[in-house]
C-alpha cells in the first residue's frame, strides 16, 4: 500500500467516524422534541432511550466474530449506510411502542457500525505506525457537534422533526458514498477469533473501565438537552447548548490526544479525564444555570475525551487476539454503560430528580480515577 493509499484509508476511517457522530449528535438534539411531540414522562423516554442501547449492545458479542469473517471495510460501510437509514424512524413513530421499536433498530444498526468503524481504524493505526485512534474519535466528536448544530438551527427554524431527520440522514448517506470507495480492505482471520467475544482475562478490566466512561458520556448525551430544559431553565432551543459544549471541547481535546497520550502516558491521560469529569459534573449539579450547566458539561468532554480512544486502542493492539474481537470484547461491556447510563438517569431522575443523579455520575468518574492504573498494566500494546 501507497502512503497516498494509506492517507485516503485514514480520510475514509474519518469521515465514517465523523458521520457517525452526526448520526448521535442528531439524535441527541431531537430528543426534547420525540419527548414533547409523543408527550413522553422521563420514565416513558428512557424506555426509548434503553431500546436504543439495547439495541447496540444486543449484537456486539458476535459483530467482532462476523467483521473478522466479511472484513471491517465491507462491515462498517453496510452498517454505516443501515445507521443512516435506521435514523430516521424514530421520528417516524406516532406511539411509545413504535418509538421503543424504532429506537431499537437504529440502535442495532449503531452498535454494528460503531464495531466495525473502530475496528478498522486500528487497522489503519496499526498500517500508519503510530497513535491516531484519538484523531479519529474526534471526528466523531465533530460530527455530533455539527449534528446537533443542524438540528439546533432547523429547530429555531420550525423545522418539523421528520424533515430535519431528512435532511441529516440524506447527508450523511451522502458522505458514506464520497469517501467509501477510499475505506482500507484489508481483512483479518477469522480464525483469531470466536463466535462469541465475551470481555476475559486482562482485557476485562478495559471492558470495566470502559463501561464507566460510557455510563457517564451516555448520560451526557441523553440528558443534558433534557437537564438544561428543566432543571437549568433554558429555553428549547438552547437546551442543545449542554450538548453542544460537551462536544466542542471533547473535538478539540481528541484532535490533541495522540500528542496528549505521548506526553503524559495512557494511564495519566485516564486519570486526568476522571478528574475533570468529577469536577465539570459537581458543577453542574451545584451551580444548575443554563451557562454553569454547559460550562461544566465541556469540562465533562475534555475530561472524557481520549478515554473511550485510549481503551479502544489498547484492545485493539493486544497480542494474541484479533482487532475486531478486542475491541469487540470491550465495546460489549462498555456499551453496556450506555444500556445502563441514560435509563438510570431517567428513572433515578424520577425518584431523586436529575440534579441528585449527577452525583452518581460523579462516583463513577472516581471508579475511573482508581481503576486506570491496574487496567493499563495488565496490558501489552505495539506503540504508545
Amino acid at each position: 500500500m501507497t502512503r497516498r493509499d494509506l492517507l485516503l484509508a485514514r480520510v475514509a476511517a474519518s469521515a465514517i467516524f465523523f458521520g457517525n457522530g452526526f448520526g448521535i449528535g442528531t439524535w441527541a438534539a431531537q430528543l426534547p422534541r420525540f419527548k414533547a411531540s409523543l408527550g413522553l414522562s422521563d420514565g416513558e423516554l428512557s424506555l426509548g432511550l434503553l431500546a436504543f442501547s439495547l439495541g447496540a449492545v444486543a449484537l456486539m458479542p458476535v459483530i467482532g466474530w462476523a467483521v473478522a469473517v466479511v472484513g471491517s471495510r465491507t462491515m462498517t460501510l453496510i452498517a454505516a449506510f443501515s445507521f443512516a437509514a435506521a435514523l430516521l424512524l424514530p421520528g417516524l413513530a406516532p406511539s411509545l411502542p413504535l418509538f421503543i421499536a424504532a429506537a431499537l433498530v437504529a440502535g442495532a444498526c449503531n452498535g454494528t457500525m460503531d464495531i466495525a468503524m473502530n475496528t478498522n481504524a486500528t487497522v489503519v493505526e496499526k498500517a500508519w505506525g503510530a497513535a491516531i485512534m484519538s484523531s479519529f474519535h474526534a471526528f466523531f466528536s465533530l460530527g455530533g457537534l455539527a449534528g446537533a448544530a443542524l438540528s439546533g438551527l432547523l429547530i429555531s427554524l420550525d423545522v418539523g422533526i421528520v424533515p430535519t431527520l431528512l435532511i441529516s440522514c440524506s447527508g450523511m448517506g451522502l458522505l458514506f458514498l464520497a469517501t467509501g470507495f477510499w475505506t482500507m480492505g484489508e481483512r483479518e482471520r477469522a480464525s483469531e477469533g470466536h463466535g462469541f467475544a465475551w470481555p476475559r482475562g486482562p482485557v476485562i478490566l478495559l471492558a470495566v473501565l470502559a463501561m464507566f466512561c460510557f455510563i457517564v458520556e451516555g448520560a451526557i448525551v441523553d440528558w443534558s438537552a433534557i437537564y438544561l430544559q428543566t432543571v437549568a431553565g433554558a429555553s428549547l432551543e438552547a437546551a442543545v447548548s449542554g450538548f453542544a459544549a460537551f462536544s466542542l471541547t471533547m473535538t478539540i481535546c481528541r484532535f490533541m490526544g495522540d500528542l496528549a497520550v505521548r506526553h503524559l502516558g495512557r494511564t495519566r491521560t485516564l486519570q486526568l479525564g476522571g478528574l475533570l469529569s468529577a469536577v465539570g459534573l459537581a458543577l453542574a449539579m451545584i451551580l444548575p444555570s443554563p451557562l454553569a450547566a454547559s460550562i461544566g458539561f465541556a469540562l465533562v468532554g475534555i475530561g472524557l475525551a481520549n478515554t473511550v480512544p485510549v481503551l479502544f486502542s489498547t484492545a485493539g493492539q493486544m497480542k494474541g487476539i484479533a482487532p475486531s474481537m478486542g475491541v469487540a470484547m470491550v465495546a460489549t461491556l462498555g456499551y453496556g454503560g450506555l444500556l445502563m447510563g441514560p435509563p438510570l438517569i431517567g428513572f433515578g431522575g424520577e425518584v431523586f430528580g436529575l440534579r441528585a443523579m449527577l452525583g452518581l455520575l460523579i462516583v463513577f468518574t472516581f471508579v475511573i480515577i482508581i481503576m486506570s492504573q491496574r487496567a493499563l498494566q495488565r496490558s501489552t500494546v505495539q506503540f504508545s
